[in-house]
């Protein structure tokens, strides 16, 4: 089984659900759990399959979860130490370069090879298209204490990503999720709401 799994967009090739440190209560957003996995499920097929609500929405941390877990990825480790906030243009997925598996940190080598392992990521993601039974997730930038990775380390890393998950689209930067022909969806605070007409 491959060391990394998905995440979002091409968060599958930034993020795993082995990542070594403890979330702190402290941190800002919402954790990678499998519990957010069963509370987004229930909510979205209540909305999309049951349609027993028109509306709802989904706790972005939750739904972060629900995607991994949709992609194959077994059930997580406790003690994942990013966490997942969003506003209404883009979701972050932020923790230490130090919160990545080894082998993951091996991997993507040239990324990591000249930063303090102390040093603050994140990943931010936009939800492109979310209409017509489609859910377009981008990676839009990768940050390391604020400054974003060029793409001349990121982009083959995303490339290697793409060739190993054939769900990603773009090199790597897209990933797209099915629902209703009628529904949308939308990012809102800390959360992605889901309508169906």
């Amino acid at each position: 089984m491959p060391s990394i799994r998905p995440l979002l967009v091409t968060l599958v090739a930034l993020l795993g659900p082995t990542a070594l440190a403890a979330q702190s209560a402290d941190a800002p957003g919402s954790p990678i759990t499998n519990d957010g996995v069963v509370r987004a499920s229930r909510t979205v097929d209540a909305v999309f399959l049951d349609r027993t609500r028109l509306i709802d929405t989904v706790d972005v941390g939750d739904f972060t979860s629900y995607l991994i877990a949709r992609m194959g990825a077994p059930p997580f480790e406790e003690g994942i130490a990013f966490r997942v906030t969003s506003d209404s243009t883009r979701a972050r997925i932020s923790g230490r370069l130090m919160d990545f598996p080894a082998d993951t940190r091996s991997e993507l080598g040239q990324i990591f090879a000249f930063v303090d392992s102390t040093a603050a990521f994140a990943a931010e993601v936009a939800l492109v298209e979310r209409a017509f039974g489609i859910m377009r997730w981008r990676l839009m930038r990768v940050t390391v204490n604020g400054f974003p990775i060029p793409d001349f380390l990121l982009v083959p890393a995303l490339r290697e990503y793409n060739r190993r998950y054939p769900v990603l689209g773009n090199n790597g930067r897209d990933f797209l999720v099915a629902m209703p022909p009628e529904a949308t969806a939308a990012l809102v605070t800390d959360g992605l709401e889901i309508r169906m007409p």
